[in-house]
């Protein structure tokens, strides 16, 4: 193959050539002599061939390398998971999961029914599918796992919608819609998981703090959250509870901390005995299991159950004397109760108002984020009484 730089002039053997003339037209008889003529033939040289392909393979691993450098610096620039992967302070910060490790494991775990994933209409289906032919222009469209991230970031980190739109560099409603269909996907995939323990389980895995209460089957909570209502919707009363518009939830945690029950949603109003009883939780328990619960919790003596109370023992001296145990073992059991509490509650969203957008999965964004304790969180204590 020749290539301009190999060209070279070779000069042919000198030949003469003879003209007769036109005597008509009064033109003379010449000579022409080839060799003052041009001639751009030639053979490259093996060696010139060399070098040529050698430079050709040296361009290559260097159009190589550069757009290996391209693509790490998108990475880089992009806001998603990867970019968050090194550090597993970020990774608890924007999800709730204890690391990345975390974060992939419960990833591996749903990966094969993400494709499941139902948006929330034909529309937004169609429009999805026009971003990612666009998305070599603008990222308008994410990864699944982008998906997941952002919704976590929603939950997890209480981010507001237009905060992840800018951040991800997709408009608000696709926003909107992420967190729609994550919500509902996560609600069917977790609560298709059977979460309660029996007692036997329990008692294998009884944190040391207990062993004083080793009939303790669960740890009973309720918790209120904060909803952004517009005129239109529900009358304010259904919904009525001092200075806030709030629906009430119960949500039961093994001694370990493992979240065994979560409660459907109940209007601000219902009483914590009242909640119990709607809850269906009673249904799971025997006479022989006790529960307990924190110092907001309000339990009359009409329950079948034995009922431990560490925070209103430890604040009240005659009570405390006439139960048996001893200050210290309340204070210890106390703060344990307050530590697998504590987990429900780190989730920012449920700690804020639940904005209109989405508050009308209120009750499936309240159950995902009590299952996902489950998958996010380090064990409550390493070492388990055997």
């Amino acid at each position: 193959m020749r290539t301009p730089d190999s060209w070279q002039i070779v000069f042919k053997p000198t030949a003469v050539f003879r003209y007769s003339g036109n005597p008509a037209s009064g033109e003379q008889p010449m000579e022409y002599n080839s060799a003052l003529d041009h001639d751009y033939f030639c053979d490259p040289e093996p060696a010139c061939l060399d070098v040529t392909v050698e430079k050709n393979m040296k361009l290559k691993e260097e159009m190589g390398t550069l757009r290996k450098e391209i693509q790490e610096l998108k990475m880089q620039s992009a806001f998603g998971l990867q970019r968050f992967a090194g550090s597993d302070d970020d990774i608890q910060f924007y999800t709730g999961f204890a690391s990345y490790r975390h974060f992939m494991m419960f990833w591996g775990l749903i990966e094969p029914s993400v494709h499941k994933v139902i948006y929330r209409s034909r529309s937004e289906a169609t429009e999805r599918r026009s971003e990612a032919v666009n998305a070599s222009h603008t990222r308008q469209s994410l990864q699944p796992i982008d998906e997941l991230f952002l919704f976590q970031m929603c939950l997890a980190a209480g981010l507001e919608e237009r905060d992840l739109a800018d951040r991800f560099g997709i408009h608000p409603l696709t926003v909107s819609g992420i967190i729609s269909s994550w919500t509902n996907y996560l609600y069917t995939l977790l609560g298709s998981v059977c979460i309660w323990i029996d007692a036997e389980d329990i008692k294998a895995h009884l944190p040391d703090d207990f062993k004083d209460f080793p009939d303790t089957q669960v740890i009973v909570t309720c918790t209120e959250l904060k909803c952004q209502t517009a005129s239109s919707t529900l009358p304010q009363r259904e919904m009525f509870s001092p200075s806030h518009c709030t629906m009430k939830g119960l949500i039961g945690m093994a001694p370990h901390g493992a979240v065994t029950f979560v409660s459907s949603l109940y209007q601000g109003s219902i009483s914590d005995e009242e909640l119990f009883r709607r809850s269906g939780l009673a249904d799971l328990l025997t006479e022989d299991m006790a529960i307990v619960v924190d110092e907001g919790f309000l339990m009359s003596d009409c329950v079948d159950w034995k009922v431990y109370c560490p925070a209103f023992l430890s604040q009240n001296s005659q009570m405390l004397a006439h139960s048996g145990f001893q200050r210290q073992e309340i204070e210890r059991l106390s703060a344990h109760v307050e530590s697998v509490i504590r987990r429900v509650k780190e989730n920012k969203l449920l700690d804020s108002v639940i904005p209109l957008s989405i508050s009308g999965s209120i009750k499936e964004i309240f159950t995902v984020a009590c299952l996902l304790i489950n998958y996010q969180n380090k064990p409550l204590v390493k070492a388990r009484a055997k």
